[in-house]
């Protein structure tokens, strides 16, 4: 066990998930590059943030109506 993460665990990284020898491997197998997984994500993030603004600029509206 990791000593920095033993009180405290969190989420791997998206760095540290590709580098995994076993990620890489199945990825290799899969003809995936991690520059593909890297854009993928980046689209993902980008779309949950529009959803994110959306959401936000909808809660907005409806306390201006509804008081």
């Amino acid at each position: 066990m990791d000593v920095s993460t033993a009180c405290f665990p969190r989420e791997a990284s998206l760095n540290e998930l590709l580098h995994e020898p076993i990620i890489a491997m199945l990825m290799a197998s899969d003809g995936v590059h991690s520059d593909d997984i890297r854009a993928l994500y980046h689209k993902m993030e980008r779309r949950t943030e529009t959803r994110h603004n959306r959401a936000r600029d909808l809660e907005a509206m409806e306390r201006c109506f509804i008081r």
